[in-house]
């Protein structure tokens, strides 16, 4: 079984797509760093806040200029990546430093704030993860290196097509239904957001598209059909919702469906990269995408419906699923005296950052720590009791954590106490 496996990955094929899709990737992700500066984010994100949600503890905001020159490092290393399958022996050297590089400088960046999470970073880094072990440019390839790309972005719609198969989005139309509610002043399809059933349209249709579109980029019969459709439709998602530089991502990926001249032998003038993947390599080809597949499955394994406790929703591809508004406020209680304090977060926090933290429950519990920190310094042993309420998809209004829980705990401890308070109004499927 692995040896025909090993087989049909090995296959030589002709790398003109590869490298397009190289360097359309390097200039997409050139022009993101060169956005995040041009806009002002870096000091507006980075720089200005009193306190970051960090990934790991280790993470800290640099210096200004150390801070800068990251973003120019990315930028740098996107553009060699897009001029690296142009430029002959120079790009085939510079090419995976530059990859490297970049997921160094992105990776440590994306670890600075959690409430600055979104899927396409995700994807990024893996992308940049499989680039940084495909051939380099200019020296062929084999049918392993475009199958390891295409599987990130299957996973990507499958996942995103299977997490809508709920009530809210199937059945309410939600959140659709409140997005395009607010965009209502819109000419011509204004009056058409006004409709439920235009909603429930969309929401069909966003499933579909996710579920089915990997076939019909694979069969050949439908593919150029399919791209068309697949621009139309993330032109209008880029269009309609702020999402960044997501559907220029997916965009990059329909390319990678293309053909490929194959042949029982590789073409003179682009011999094979390096030896096939031998027995190891086969196993931990598949090991890779099994792991990247399984991953967004972790939901079945953890308490209560995704949506409501965030528990298991990134790295899922859980795209466009929640629209969440909340409050929250904490009370710090001194240990042996029982003196109080009413502890509003957004005292420091920066109004994104707020609005991030207050509906997701682990980012409530790290800023609850952060208090207790806080409080510590100045000589005072504390509880942290949390006053949080949310509303889901246009439910109304409820609590979203017990206000009892003492958030000083580990995670672990306040996931045992039952911690987050059971959705109201559930959500099925």
């Amino acid at each position: 079984m692995v040896g025909r496996v090993g087989r049909w990955l090995n296959h030589p094929i002709d790398a003109t797509i590869l490298d397009l899709f190289r360097s359309g990737l390097g200039l997409v992700l050139a022009l993101a760093a060169a956005r995040q500066v041009a806009y002002g984010w870096v000091d507006r994100l980075y720089l200005q806040p009193h306190y970051h949600f960090a990934w790991v503890s280790w993470a800290v905001v640099p210096s200004p200029a150390v801070l800068y020159a990251l973003f120019g490092l990315m930028g740098a290393t996107g553009l060699v990546l897009a001029a690296s399958p142009f430029v002959g022996r120079w790009g085939a050297r510079l090419y995976r430093p530059a990859v490297l590089l970049h997921l160094l400088a992105f990776g440590y960046v994306e670890l600075l704030d959690k409430a600055l999470y979104l899927n396409h970073y995700v994807l990024v880094t893996l992308l940049l993860l499989v680039l940084a072990v495909l051939p380099a440019p200019g020296r062929g390839a084999r049918r392993w290196s475009l199958w390891l790309l295409r599987a990130q972005f299957a996973l990507v719609w499958f996942w995103a097509g299977f997490c809508k198969l709920n009530s809210d989005w199937m059945v309410r139309g939600e959140p659709l239904a409140s997005w395009l509610g607010a965009r209502t002043d819109l000419p011509m399809v204004g009056t058409l957001f006004e409709l439920h059933e235009t909603a429930l349209l969309m929401s069909w249709g966003g499933a579909a598209y996710d579920l089915t579109i990997t076939g019909w980029l694979l069969w050949g019969r439908t593919r150029r059909a399919a791209a068309v459709v697949a621009t139309v439709f993330h032109v209008v998602i880029w269009t309609l919702f702020p999402i960044g530089i997501f559907p220029w991502l997916m965009l990059l990926g329909v390319l990678l469906f293309f053909d490929h001249p194959t042949a029982a032998h590789p073409p003179d003038h682009e011999p094979v990269a390096g030896p096939p993947l031998g027995t190891v390599g086969v196993v931990a080809w598949v090991a890779s995408v099994v792991v990247v597949a399984s991953i967004p499955a972790r939901f079945v394994f953890l308490p209560g419906p995704v949506l409501w406790t965030e528990a298991g929703y990134r790295f899922a591809w859980r795209v466009m699923l929640t629209e969440k508004t909340g409050h929250v406020s904490y009370t710090a209680i001194e240990r042996g005296t029982d003196r109080r304090w009413v502890l509003r977060p957004t005292d420091e926090l920066e109004p994104w950052q707020h609005e991030q933290m207050r509906t997701q429950p682990d980012m409530i519990a790290q800023y609850g720590r952060h208090l207790a920190e806080e409080l510590a310094a100045q000589g005072h042993d504390v509880a942290i009791y949390a006053d949080a309420w949310a509303s889901l998809n246009g439910r109304k209004a409820q609590r979203l954590l017990r206000p009892d829980v003492d958030l000083t705990q580990p995670d672990a401890a306040l996931w045992a106490q039952e911690w987050v308070v059971e959705l109201e109004e559930p959500l099925r499927w």
